[in-house]
C-alpha cells in the first residue's frame, strides 16, 4: 500500500525529527518504533514472511487502532513524538550528571511506548508511517517491494559521537534489532574493540541503504535541517510548505571532545560507503 511508508535510517540521524515534522503536516501519522523487536522472531529467517507480519501490522492493526480508535501505538513524550527522544543531561556512575565519555553514564532517553490519542482529522487513505531504524535496515531488502521506503542519514562523525553520548546498544557497538533480524551480525562483531564495532556497524546500515534505495529516498539530516523541512516533500509532497527554524546538533556539545577525536581518527583512516556521502572534509569541519 503506497500510503504505508517504511522509515529508517542510522540512528541518531534524525529518524525521530523527521517523525516530528512529518507529523505537522495534514492527513499524515509517523510513528516512533510501535513495533516490539521480538514480535517477528517467530517468522526467521523468512525475511518475506516478516515483511507480510509487518504490512498486517500497518492495515490490521494500526490503521484500524488510529481511525476507529483516535489512538497511535507510539514512543512519545506527553503523548507526542518529540524531535528527540533523549534529554540534555548525562547521568555519572553516581547518577549525577556528568560529560559523557565511555567511562560516565550516557544521556537518558525519556520516552514512554504506548496508546497515545492522535487528535487529527485523518482520511480512510492518510499516509501513516513507521520508522524502526535497526529492524527496518535488516529487513530492507524485502520491505522495498511492499512499501515506499526511505533512510535518513547524518554526517558520520556526528553519528559517531552521538552513539557515545546516549544510553543505547550502539554505544557498546551493537544493535540488538539489527542483530536479530541479521543473524550473522554477532559472528561479524566479534573480535572488534567499542570503536570498530561502531564503525562496522556505520557501514553496515550504509551498505542497507545503497543496496536497496534509490538515492533519491537516502535522505540527510543536514538537508533536513537547512531546508526547514522541506527537503522531506521526497516523503511527502505536503512537506514543501514546512518552514520550520531548525538548528543543526552535528556540533552537540554534550558530546565527548576527546572521545570525539578518538573515533575522528579512526573513522577518517577507514574505507567505508559513507564516505560515497560524506566528504572527509565534511567530518574534518566538524572538529
Amino acid at each position: 500500500m503506497k500510503n504505508n511508508v517504511i522509515l529508517t535510517g542510522t540512528p541518531r540521524s534524525g529518524t525521530t525529527l523527521t517523525c516530528h515534522l512529518l507529523n505537522k503536516l495534514p492527513d499524515v501519522l509517523a510513528l516512533h518504533e510501535p513495533i516490539g523487536v521480538n514480535r517477528y522472531q517467530h517468522l526467521m529467517p523468512d525475511h518475506e514472511a516478516v515483511a507480510g507480519g509487518i504490512g498486517r501490522f500497518f492495515n490490521r492493526r494500526m490503521r484500524p487502532l488510529i481511525l476507529e480508535e483516535g489512538l497511535a501505538q507510539t514512543k512519545h513524550r506527553a503523548g507526542e513524538v518529540p524531535d528527540n527522544p533523549f534529554g540534555s543531561a548525562a547521568r555519572g556512575e553516581g547518577g549525577a550528571s556528568a560529560g559523557t565519555s565511555a567511562k560516565t553514564g550516557g544521556r537518558q532517553s525519556d520516552l514512554q511506548k504506548g496508546q497515545v490519542a492522535h487528535n487529527k482529522e485523518l482520511s480512510e487513505d492518510f499516509t501513516l508511517v513507521i520508522k524502526q531504524p535497526a529492524m527496518f535496515s535488516a529487513l530492507l531488502t524485502a520491505l522495498v517491494g511492499r512499501f515506499p521506503s526511505y533512510a535518513i542519514i547524518r554526517n558520520p562523525l556526528s553519528t559517531l559521537a552521538s552513539w557515545n553520548s546516549v544510553e543505547i546498544p550502539l554505544r557498546q557497538g551493537h544493535a540488538h534489532a539489527a542483530e536479530k533480524y541479521d543473524p550473522s551480525l554477532p559472528e561479524r562483531l566479534e573480535g572488534l574493540d567499542r570503536h570498530g564495532r561502531q564503525l562496522y556497524m556505520l557501514s553496515w546500515f550504509y551498505e542497507r541503504f545503497e543496496a536497496n534505495l534509490p538515492p533519491e529516498n537516502i535522505i540527510r539530516y543536514e538537508d533536513i535541517v537547512s531546508s526547514g523541512g522541506k527537503t522531506l516533500s521526497r516523503i511527502h509532497p505536503a512537506a514543501s510548505e514546512l518552514d520550520e527554524p531548525l538548528e543543526s546538533k552535528n556540533k552537540n556539545p554534550l558530546y565527548d571532545g576527546d572521545e570525539t577525536k578518538a573515533v575522528a581518527e579512526r573513522l577518517l583512516s577507514s574505507d567505508g560507503p559513507y564516505w560515497r556521502f560524506y566528504s572527509p572534509s565534511e567530518v574534518e569541519a566538524l572538529l
